[in-house]
């Protein structure tokens, strides 16, 4: 019976919306793959912040190393292939930009997917998506050209060199929680959403409030921000397995 729902509203979102089933069907094929890759993404998040930073660059006190600008410094020029385990920052910087791009692909997913069963909730679920792809997004070109660009910067004005390192610090850790609070309310929208229609099982759709108190406490401060590497997880790979199993 559930399976016929789920195909019943396929096709009457197909039809509703002027986009054939094969279409609706490679989108959410694209979408489970986007989920999966952004879960990869975030494993490499958790790889840096948990082992390559604290053991290799001395990111031992999320609280105040973060804000060493020397240890800043370090960490941008130390990597260099002869010292992969010193390039977490670069690493994160292409996960953050190809993140932040499939976070968008996902949230036209879920417009599409829920846009009859429950409208408006989809609409807030595709704008959430689109706020925390675009802050993870500028994160990362604030990690990978960015970075070029500030180098250069203190190469002709070495005296201020700690002010530009302040500078490209700060836009990255405003980007970073713009994009933490916009996928908080993009899980929780999709989840309502889930709830509403039943086109994906439940116990992800509760889940995906949780991603709200990271979400919401990185509005407060930054460190409560970053509990969303560990929680996001599970939910990814439940995403991506709702997409996949609406594809077949």
């Amino acid at each position: 019976m559930a399976e016929m729902y789920r195909e019943i509203s396929i096709t009457s979102v197909s039809d509703a919306g002027n986009v054939d089933v094969e279409s609706l069907r490679s989108l959410c094929k694209a979408a489970s793959l986007a989920a999966f890759v952004i879960l990869f993404g975030m494993l490499i998040h958790n790889l840096n912040a948990g082992y390559l930073e604290p053991t290799f660059l001395g990111f031992v006190d999320k609280a105040t190393d973060y804000g060493d600008m020397s240890k800043i410094q370090n960490a941008i020029e130390a990597c260099s292939l002869d010292a992969l385990q010193l390039c977490s920052f670069k690493y994160s910087g292409f996960a953050h930009m190809i993140n932040g791009l499939l976070m968008m692909l996902l949230g036209v997913a879920v417009l599409n997917v829920f846009r009859f069963s429950s409208p408006v909730i989809a609409q807030l679920a595709f704008v959430a998506a689109l706020v925390s792809g675009m802050g993870f997004l500028t994160t990362g070109v604030s990690d990978i050209p960015g970075t070029v660009y500030a180098s250069l910067l203190r190469g002709l004005n070495p005296e201020h060199n700690d002010a530009i390192l302040l500078m490209t610090t700060m836009i990255r850790g405003v980007a970073n929680i713009i994009a933490i609070t916009g996928l908080g309310f993009f899980a929780a929208f999709t989840g309502r959403a889930a709830l509403t229609s039943g086109l994906f099982s439940k116990w992800g759709a509760w889940y995906g409030y949780i991603l709200l108190v990271p979400g919401l406490g990185g509005l407060i401060s930054p460190i409560f921000g970053f509990m969303y590497l560990v929680f996001v997880l599970p939910w990814l790979i439940w995403l991506g397995l709702q997409f996949r199993r609406i594809a077949r």
